[in-house]
Order: structure tokens, then C-alpha cells, then sequence
């Protein structure tokens, strides 16, 4: 059952960049997702040890809680549905999360099929991009429905890959292909937000690998073959790639001096007594003038929408994924952090899966002696063999 449940995860993930209905629906990889949840609840309810009492879960389970509280006291007010809808992706992103991480810790060693599972998502939406500039489109989106979407999921994948091998990659021509297709796709999408997320993301792969003159020796090899297959790409597509970041960049400046109305950061100030408790998601119209789309913000929006408690609990969830990690750690998930301050992100699985990797990673393994990287005889190709890693 649990092997079964490790298929539809890696099933759904590798599915996750594949974007065939309007956004804010379920797509394909959520409903395999669901399946791999339904399997590991099934599961946990005969061998559950205790693997999730971890405060990383239990505080990010009060997170849930309280959304849920702040939507359905809102939904009675208003008598409206609208605001419980947002507090289902948080419920489900919650059951996948700890879904994996009940799986990561029965066996470590499906942190690889998390790995595979994120190389195909990449390389299915890659096709897609090349296609997307092959055909004249000034930002590619591939698979998904606007240009941010790729970034971010390039972008937390990104992050996802290097943690699960602590940004020591190994020489694996598949992984290094995923990793240059993920670059090159937030490049494409001319996401202003999610390239400086990656120039963070670069800093701490450079600091993660600088105490070893072996690791830097890598690091400095794999670099200039990425940069280079991104001038590649940008050749084989008649410059398009260049020509919509200069453009982007040539943006940024009244990007920045419109940021308080374009990502309605207004809305915070007009209205600030609800930003104590929180005023849900729904019925905008209650904030006209300033009833036009969502706060493009995630810490804005969890500020505003679900109040202190939320934007507390939330920024705890966070600190707790990462509070046994190295520097570089840190300041790998501050790219994604930064995308966040200007978009929202935190409706989308694959942030949270980024936190599960990250919290397995850095902290599970230190904690326990059986989720340590086995011996090297032991085959890769074991159900609960751990990917190499370089230490």
C-alpha cells in the first residue's frame, strides 16, 4: 500500500506542471495528489508511530485551523460560500504535505522519487515553453496559464532539487538537463521576481559549496555549462529570451514606484482594523474602491485576509521548515520569499512541498540516526535507498 501510495505521489508531481483547466480549479496532478492522500490516511491509520509529532506539522495544522475559523465566520456574516473555497487549497495542501512527510519518514529513501517526480514536471513544461517561443509568444507560460505560474514552480523546484542533494549536485546528466530547463524557463517567463529569486537561489548554491575545494571545483564547472545552454537556447529563438528580459527590466522602475497600487497594498491600509483578525478572501465588493482582484502579495494576503494570527502562524510554519538549516538554507528559500512579496503563491502545492523537502532534509535526518544516508554499497536503485549526497 505504501508503494502504491509512493506511485500516484510521484505520479502527481510529475503531473503538477500540467495546467489544463482555469486557475483556482484542480488540475490533473491535484486529483492524483488526492489519491496519494487518501492512500497514506488509509495507512496511518494502522502503522502510525508517532511520525508527525513534529511542531513543523502541529503549527502548520493551527495554521489551517485558523483559516478555516477566519472563512467560516466570515461565510455565516455574509452568508456566502465563496470564503470557505480559499480554505480548501490550505486543507488540501496540508493532507499532501503530511501526507509526504509520513512517507519521508517510513521511507527516506522516496525522497528520490520526489526528485524524479519534479524532473519530469520540468521537462513536460519545458516542451511547452520552446514551443511557446518557437511560435512567437513574447513570455512563454508552458503548460501553465500565465507567465508568473511557470516562474514560481521553476523557481521552487529549483530549490527542491538542490536541498535534496544539501546543493551538491551529483554528475547526473538528467538532473543537470532539469535544472538548466527550470533556469531557462523563469528566464523566458521574464519574471522580474522570480530572477531575482534565482540570483539568491545561485548565491546560496555558490556559498553551500565554497568550503571544499572539490564541491567549488563543481560548482564552477556546472555554472558556465548552465549559462551557456541558456545563450544557446536564446540563439535558437532568435533572441526572444533576451529581448523580453531587457524589456521586462526596462519595466522595473515604474514596476516598483506603482508596486503599492498595482499589488493592492491599499486595501491594508484603508481598511487596517481588519488586518487584527482578518477579513477573509470573499466578497470583495466590500472593499470598493479597492475591490479589484485579490492582494497580490502572500504575506499581504495573509495579513489582510487571515490577520496577525494567520501572518504569525504562517511566518512560524515557515521558521520551522528551515530552523535547522545551514546559511545557505536560508537563503535559498528567501528567492521564493522574495517572489512572495509581490505575488501569491501560497495557494500553490508545490511551495509547500518545497517546505516539507526542506524541514526533512535539515532537520529530520539530523534528528534521527535511520534516516542518515545509507552506505555506498547499498544500490541506488533500492526502495529506500537515499540519493547520494555530498557531504
Amino acid at each position: 500500500m505504501n508503494y502504491i501510495a509512493s506511485v500516484f505521489m510521484f505520479l502527481g508531481l510529475s503531473l503538477g506542471s500540467l495546467y489544463v483547466f482555469p486557475s483556482g480549479n484542480p488540475q490533473p496532478g491535484d486529483f492524483v495528489l488526492l489519491l496519494f492522500v487518501a492512500f497514506s490516511l488509509v495507512m496511518a491509520l494502522r502503522d502510525d508511530e508517532g511520525y508527525l509529532d513534529h511542531g513543523f506539522v502541529v503549527v502548520w495544522g493551527m495554521l489551517v485551523f485558523w483559516v478555516s475559523l477566519v472563512c467560516v465566520a466570515w461565510m455565516l456574516v455574509h452568508q456566502s460560500d465563496s470564503f470557505f473555497r480559499y480554505a480548501q487549497f490550505f486543507i488540501y495542501n496540508l493532507l499532501v504535505g503530511v501526507s509526504l512527510i509520513r512517507l519521508l519518514q517510513l521511507h527516506p529513501g522516496r525522497i528520490a522519487w520526489v526528485e524524479k517526480g519534479i524532473i519530469v514536471a520540468i521537462l513536460i513544461c519545458f516542451a511547452k515553453v520552446v514551443f511557446d517561443l518557437g511560435t512567437g509568444s513574447v513570455r512563454a507560460v508552458g503548460t501553465f496559464n500565465n507567465p508568473n505560474q511557470l516562474a514560481y514552480f521553476s523557481l521552487c523546484s529549483l530549490v527542491i532539487l538542490l536541498t535534496i542533494h544539501d546543493f551538491k549536485l551529483p554528475a547526473r546528466p538528467l538532473l543537470l538537463v532539469a535544472i538548466g530547463a527550470a533556469v531557462v524557463s523563469i528566464f523566458s517567463a521574464s519574471s522580474l521576481a522570480a530572477m531575482s529569486g534565482m540570483a539568491l537561489l545561485f548565491v546560496s548554491w555558490g556559498l553551500a559549496n565554497a568550503s571544499k575545494v572539490k564541491h567549488a571545483l563543481k560548482f564552477l564547472l556546472i555554472l558556465p555549462v548552465l549559462v551557456a545552454g541558456l545563450i544557446v537556447f536564446d540563439i535558437q529563438t532568435d533572441g526572444k529570451v533576451r529581448d523580453n528580459v531587457m524589456t521586462r527590466l526596462d519595466r522595473a522602475p515604474s514596476k516598483l514606484e506603482n508596486m503599492y497600487e498595482e499589488r493592492k497594498y491599499e486595501r491594508i491600509v484603508e481598511f487596517y482594523h481588519l488586518n487584527i483578525l482578518g477579513a477573509g478572501e470573499g466578497s470583495r465588493e466590500r472593499f470598493y474602491p479597492y475591490d479589484g482582484g485579490e492582494i497580490h502579495s502572500s504575506f499581504g494576503n495573509m495579513l489582510f485576509s487571515y490577520g496577525i494570527p494567520g501572518l504569525s502562524l504562517f511566518l512560524a510554519v515557515i521558521f520551522l521548515a528551515v530552523r535547522r538549516a545551514p546559511l545557505y538554507g536560508w537563503v535559498a528559500l528567501s528567492g521564493p520569499l522574495l517572489y512572495a512579496v509581490s505575488h501569491n503563491g501560497f495557494r500553490t502545492s508545490i511551495f509547500w512541498i518545497m517546505l516539507v523537502v526542506l524541514w526533512h532534509v535539515y532537520q529530520v535526518r539530523q534528528e534521527s540516526p535511520r534516516l542518515t544516508p545509507q552506505p555506498r554499497h547499498l544500490s541506488r536503485f533500492s526502495p529506500d535507498a537515499l540519493p547520494p549526497t555530498a557531504h
